[in-house]
């Protein structure tokens, strides 16, 4: 399977998952990782900011690190989190804040890794509820 296919299928899944229409494919483009850190957290980042993919919801862009890899379990799963995003973003979804999108994200692509085999999502992704709880929350600055 090639990545359009591969993007096609998963806008697919992530609508039915969701209950709207798939949207069109969103621009993929690879970065490097300080690219990436920089365009997430801007210039200077925070000391221990790390980065591996974002979604630009006014360039309809997937940005994903330029060591992504089709072939790995682990990167595929990236896009699902990130191709989430893209869904929630054309579908119109509201959210109270920009980071409260990230619990169905995680849930998301939690449930997609277990239909590919995976017992313990969390672990494979290393992030825990309470991490994803705090990654969701809206901030007074938001």
């Amino acid at each position: 399977m090639d990545i359009k296919a591969l993007i096609v299928a998963l806008l697919t899944w992530i609508s039915s998952q969701i209950g709207c229409e798939p949207p069109p494919a969103p621009e993929i483009r690879l970065a490097p990782h300080d690219q990436l850190v920089t365009m997430a957290y801007g210039s200077p980042p925070p000391a221990g900011a790390s980065v591996t993919a974002l979604y630009d919801g006014r360039s309809k862009t997937v940005y994903l690190e330029d060591s992504w890899r089709l072939d790995s379990l682990a990167n595929r799963a990236t896009l699902v989190h990130e191709l989430v995003h893209h869904v929630q973003e054309l579908a119109a979804i509201r959210y109270p804040c920009l980071a409260a999108r990230e619990r169905l994200a995680y849930q998301l692509q939690a449930k997609w890794l277990k239909e590919q085999g995976i017992a313990d999502p969390y672990a494979f992704l290393q992030i825990d509820e309470f991490t994803i709880a705090v990654l969701s929350l809206c901030l007074e600055s938001e």
